[in-house]
């Protein structure tokens, strides 16, 4: 990570060891000080950003992340966020390309870090949740939302006859891929996934995906959309005791179960089931949420919906011709 001018990128080297050593005023002083030098650069301004947070001074901190947006419109490294929980805003949704790069970099660990320290178990959940709701035999067609390095596909492989997925991140499909247990695979956003299927599943989940997503609007007419008559919709989130959704600290949404009732229903969806349910932990702490499956009473598709292409279909193949057949 260059500026592309020398003095700039020894002047940041020393800020971020000022920043280890725990003295965050000093390392934004000696940012700033750099930022004058090469005031284009998005990762010197995400840092000033940064360490003017951790140094207490919020009210510069905001106006220093609103800087970085103004050089990365796509927020790659997520400043969106950031300046959400300092603003006690409410985003709808974190940021596709921060998403993307967080779980690159984090799929060559993902698998070790989620079981052995955050003792993640949503997919074995969501097998439960199904058999609690009688949800009894094989699936015809099975879609797995956030499907991630594979964990809820292998989770549910014995129970479908034809598995896809689809994840935000190129490295996670990887490791997907290499399970051998999808039929389909595809990199992409899961709206746009879901509405290039050309035939209707049975089964559609999304273990601990909807976490990054707060309103859900949009996931939910898209499954609507997609499942088969009486098809179910399995999932897991973190909960919170409020309304709607919110955002935590550990950049994750929590939603309501009223929430959640109310949205299934506008949509048509019958409750099958809804659980407390904790599938996973967080500094060793139990964090609370619902496993829930949801049934679709109907489903349509509207006209011209969109054919999905994958952005790294020379890496993996395409949904759509598969999911004709």
């Amino acid at each position: 990570m260059s500026s592309g001018d020398l003095t700039a990128d020894r002047r940041f080297a020393y800020a971020q060891l000022l920043r280890r050593d725990g003295d965050a005023a000093a390392a934004a002083e000696v940012l700033a000080q750099t930022i004058e030098l090469v005031p284009n650069w998005p990762e010197g301004r995400f840092a000033l950003a940064e360490t003017l947070a951790e140094a207490g001074r919020k009210y510069d901190a905001i106006p220093a992340y609103e800087a970085y947006l103004a050089l990365d419109p796509a927020d790659f490294m997520g400043a969106a966020v950031k300046l959400a929980l300092l603003t006690k805003a409410t985003p709808d949704t974190l940021p596709e390309a921060y998403l993307r790069r967080l779980f690159d970099e984090y799929a060559p660990r993902f698998e070790k870090a989620l079981i052995e320290k955050l003792h993640y178990r949503a997919p074995q959940i969501i097998r439960a949740a199904l058999d609690k709701a009688r949800a009894v035999g094989t699936f015809a067609r099975a879609f797995d939302l956030g499907c991630g390095t594979g964990l809820a596909g292998a989770a549910l492989r014995d129970r479908v006859a034809w598995l896809g997925g689809v994840d935000l991140s190129a490295a996670m499909i990887k490791g997907a891929e290499d399970k051998k247990i999808y039929d389909q695979l595809g990199v992409g956003d899961m709206v746009d996934a879901l509405d290039a299927l050309s035939a209707p599943c049975e089964l559609i989940v999304a273990a601990d995906v909807l976490t990054y997503v707060g309103d859900l609007t949009g996931v939910f007419a898209a499954v609507q959309r997609c499942l088969a008559p009486g098809g179910l919709f399995a999932f897991t989130v973190q909960r919170h005791d409020g309304d709607g959704f919110a955002l935590g600290q550990e950049h994750r949404f929590s939603h309501g179960q009223s929430y959640i009732e109310t949205l299934a229903a506008r949509r048509g969806f019958a409750v099958a089931l809804m659980d407390a349910a904790v599938s996973r932990k967080e500094k060793g702490v139990d964090v609370p949420g619902l496993v829930v499956v949801l049934r679709g009473a109907k489903a349509w598709r509207p006209p011209g919906a969109r054919r999905y292409r994958s952005p790294h279909e020379a890496m993996v193949p395409d949904l759509s011709g598969a999911l004709a057949t």
